[in-house]
């Protein structure tokens, strides 16, 4: 008789307490009869008191303090290190599961051996599909005008689609709801932790299919994702996380792209940043700084021009993780 699957669920999380109860509860629902559940929680250094709570509540499920919020690929490959499954599964957590789809998504794997990335289509609490899957990064999609022509004439978004399929095959999937055997991601070598948030799924899924496999993602069933719940509390943590989303497409082209396409990517999205989508928003939001949303587009501004500074003086497009700092 075969032995039973081991499953490690693991979940980064950084003060997203409420959101995270509506998970852990979900988790703690699940009574698995076709394989076995091991639940691990990274907490990204919250240190806010709110820690000790939960760990009373879940004794059943593991709990490691990180040291610092050095961002989701540490946290994720902290909490892989201290994993015990043959499968690991990668949990937003602002997510809520049932058995199906996580049953179903590891019946894919195991009858699918080329598939070496699973997740699932992911609903949000109003019942719309999320559609947490795209193509890679790339010069078509770094402008909203480009990409919508892109994916008018190319034909190539009308490819991954959920409309008629039972499973999809996208470039990359959401890390939101990533799962993959503890083989590959060695193989891999997990996470990137040069990423602090963002790009990092579209990485590990290339690297998955560079070295030979796929990413496969069911359409049925799905999950449940609140989406944004961990990183829109304020109007200068929702600007720092905005361009935390351009900061990683330059190191994600940095990693993937080089010789002259690496050169002219990067300055197209330097110019996309500077002036094609964000000047005026940038100048409008400095007029009317204290009206509403108006301020977000000039505090983007603010931390892209601060990142390009640092990047000039440093001759890097990395940044240094551990001295990430969240505003208030």
């Amino acid at each position: 008789m075969d032995e039973m699957i081991k499953l490690s669920v693991i979940t980064v999380n950084y003060r997203a307490w409420i959101p995270l109860e509506r998970c852990l509860n979900s988790l703690a629902e699940l009574n698995p009869e076709s394989f076995k559940l091991e639940v691990i929680i990274v907490d990204n250094y919250s240190n806010d008191g709110k820690l000790d709570r939960f760990i009373e509540k879940y004794p059943d499920f593991t709990f490691i303090r990180s040291e610092g919020n050095y961002g989701f690929s540490y946290g994720n490959n902290l909490g892989a290190r201290q994993a015990s499954g043959d499968i690991l599964l990668f949990l937003n957590s602002d997510t809520i599961v049932t058995l199906e789809p996580i049953e179903t998504m590891l019946n894919l794997a195991s009858q699918n051996p080329q598939y070496g990335i699973v997740s699932a289509q992911q609903m949000d609490l109003n019942g719309k599909a999320e559609n947490p899957f795209g193509i890679y990064p790339s010069f078509w999609t770094i402008n909203s005008i480009i990409k919508s022509l892109y994916g008018l004439f190319s034909g190539k978004k009308s490819k991954i689609s959920c409309d008629e399929a039972k499973v999809i095959f996208p470039e990359w999937v959401s890390g939101s709801l990533i799962m993959i055997s503890r083989e590959t991601f060695a193989q891999v070598n997990g996470w990137d932790e040069d990423y602090w948030l963002y790009s990092e799924d579209a990485d590990l899924c290339k690297k998955v299919i560079d070295s030979g496999k796929v990413v496969a993602l069911q359409c049925h069933p799905s999950i449940t994702h609140e989406h944004g719940g961990t990183t829109r509390r304020t109007m200068r943590l929702t600007a720092f996380y905005k361009a935390m989303v351009i900061v990683s497409l330059h190191i994600y082209f940095r990693k993937h792209y080089s010789g002259v396409r690496h050169f002219l990517i990067q300055g197209f999205l330097i110019l996309n940043t500077i002036i094609l989508e964000n000047l005026i928003p940038a100048i409008l939001g400095l007029i009317l700084f204290p009206v509403g949303n108006a301020r977000k587009y000039f505090l983007i501004y603010l931390n892209m021009l601060r990142y390009y500074s640092i990047s000039a003086i440093s001759g890097s497009w990395l940044i240094d993780i551990k001295k990430v700092k969240l505003p208030e």
